[in-house]
């Protein structure tokens, strides 16, 4: 499907779910909130359909926290805090490319072989304060958070393991994931679905994949082709397996996030479990007015 037709369905969906649910919202959190200019992530579509619902972002560079703060609506509140596994400090390895920043350093022996990776060559190392996801959401009274969209270069398992807690009550995860070590020492793909298999989180998809050619030799005339895979954004989900365990408001906001990133089939079965717990004909409805 595309992303046209998802952003239609998901307000046909978010109608006919707040006919079972209408006080039903969401508490999401996007960790590396940084901005690219003309897009938006498809899940801000949830937050004009469920007023109630709130995003708090996370982005370590200060002045973009603050200019990101000046245009938000009071529904979403950004924060100049690096998320990692520990509280403490550690060393931010700022990149040619602020996008490509991380705490871990960039791999040079590596991306030195491909085209089009100088922006994640090291321009200055600073030190800075980095907590935990599940200490901040303690300490500012977050509560429960449903969904988790995170990118912060290769550091997106030592959040995924500073925040076991709040990884309970989450429904559905965008992470950016790597496939080789762009960075030095970094968790790969594999390392992120194990752990949050544990966590009972499986994973569901790619959306897309993305990589370089080995220089000199460049493809398709387009100097960012790729024939090695790098990375991507991987989709996770609860697993299907325990859902029959998932609070009913828990499945509704699994179906409505499935249907925002072209997975009707999982809408679907959250529909069906959701008819079974609480005696409603929402699968039919569902039927009827959106897939028919």
């Amino acid at each position: 499907m595309s992303g046209n037709t998802e952003l239609n369905n998901i307000k046909l969906v978010g109608d006919l779910v707040r006919q079972y649910a209408p006080e039903l919202s969401f508490t999401m959190c996007e960790i590396g909130a940084r901005q690219i200019a003309g897009q938006q992530e498809p899940f801000y579509a949830l937050l004009e359909l469920f007023p109630e619902s709130k995003l708090i972002g996370f982005e370590v560079d200060a002045e973009s926290c603050k200019e990101l703060n000046k245009t938000a609506p009071p529904y979403i509140c950004y924060y100049p805090t690096a998320i990692g596994g520990l509280n403490g400090e550690q060393t931010l390895y700022e990149t040619l490319g602020p996008e490509c920043s991380s705490l871990y350093k960039p791999n040079d022996a590596l991306l030195n072989k491909y085209n089009a990776l100088e922006q994640v060559a090291v321009k200055a190392e600073h030190k800075l304060l980095v907590s935990t996801l599940d200490s901040f959401i303690e300490e500012n009274n977050i509560g429960s958070i449903d969904f988790i969209k995170i990118d912060i270069q290769g550091a997106e398992l030592d959040a995924f393991k500073g925040g076991v807690n709040a990884l309970k009550d989450t429904v559905f995860i965008v992470s950016e994931v790597e496939f080789i070590p762009l960075y030095e020492n970094q968790p790969l793909f594999g390392d992120v679905c194990k752990f949050l298999s544990s966590e009972g989180l499986m994973f569901h998809k790619f959306l897309g994949l993305a990589g370089r050619s080995i220089k000199p030799v460049i493809l398709q005339n387009n100097i960012n082709f790729g024939t090695q895979h790098m990375w991507s954004d991987a989709v996770y989900i609860k697993d299907i397996e325990k859902l029959n365990k998932v609070p009913p408001d828990s499945l509704l906001k699994l179906a409505l996030l499935a249907t925002l990133y072209g997975s009707p089939d999982v809408t679907y079965h959250c529909f069906e479990l959701y008819d079974e717990l609480k005696k409603t004909n929402l699968l039919q409805d569902f039927i009827n007015k959106v897939v028919n």
